[in-house]
């Protein structure tokens, strides 16, 4: 069980972790897409899918510490 519990805190620690890298890279593209005038639902599309990924990459990281407190 102590194992189990373990392994759930780090991969969700490390999907959060992952998440995080995905929308700054997003928000890199975002840049490059608004530099080069991109059509604006586009822009969009990026801005949501990196608040997306920044709240789920939270919501992940409070999993794996509600895992570990016990709760």
């Amino acid at each position: 069980m102590i194992a189990a519990r373990a392994v759930a805190i780090a991969c969700l620690t490390v999907f959060g972790w992952l998440l995080w890298i995905f929308a700054a890279l997003l928000l890199v593209y975002l840049a490059m897409a608004w530099r080069s005038g991109d059509p604006a639902f586009k822009l969009v599309y990026l801005a949501v899918m990196a608040i997306a990924a920044v709240a789920t990459g939270f919501v992940s990281r409070h999993l794996a510490r509600r895992i570990e407190a016990g709760r």
